[in-house]
């Protein structure tokens, strides 16, 4: 059987591109892996590809799906569209011995520990809110209303951390060495 591996952290944080490079250790390792891809209520934006980018499915089908017990997490978001983790997917590829990785928020983290208690929790942050706030505005993709509300959030995902069993700091540039750290503790556990 292979590891539930939960990853989770504030906008900005970089869990992405540090979940990107734990991809490639593995590949490097020759360990198998896998992303989980979502389902979502949500439709296709140009380019996505589904049981690639996400499961399209409808929000009927979606809120059957959660009534069935199918999702291992689930949540809606502001945009009012469900995302979730398939239960059947998960499990099928952790029965082919992959390590299966999550990238989601603390309130699906919290669904998955009831649902699978082995499951990895590991939250990235950086070094403080300051580092954070400045990762946003470098993106220059955000209105000031956005990086405010992401704040907002990053300051009550951080003050709940604790409810994970890693942290790890994402330190500017040093994007391999917190891969590395995640890679070695779920190699140990």
């Amino acid at each position: 059987m292979g590891k539930l591996i939960v990853i989770s952290g504030p906008s900005g944080a970089g869990k992405g591109t540090i979940v990107q490079e734990l991809l490639e250790i593995y590949k490097e390792n020759k360990q198998k892996v896998h992303l989980s891809v979502s389902a979502t209520s949500r439709s296709p934006r140009e380019g996505e590809i589904d049981g690639i980018n996400y499961y399209f499915i409808s929000e009927q089908e979606f809120l059957e799906k959660v009534k069935d017990g199918d999702f291992l997490e689930y949540n809606m978001y502001g945009t009012g569209k469900y995302y979730g983790t398939l239960k059947s997917h998960v499990l099928k590829y952790l029965s082919d011995e992959y390590d299966v990785i999550l990238e989601i928020d603390i309130n699906g983290y919290k669904q998955v520990i009831g649902n699978y208690q082995d499951a990895i929790g590991i939250f990235v942050t950086t070094p403080s809110l300051e580092v954070l706030e400045q990762r946003l505005r470098d993106r220059g993709t955000e209105t000031e209303e956005n990086i405010k509300k992401r704040l907002a959030t990053a300051k009550e995902e951080m003050a709940n951390k604790n409810i994970y069993p890693y942290i790890i700091i994402n330190e500017d540039g040093k994007v391999r060495e917190a891969a590395q750290k995640i890679y070695d503790i779920i190699k140990s556990n």
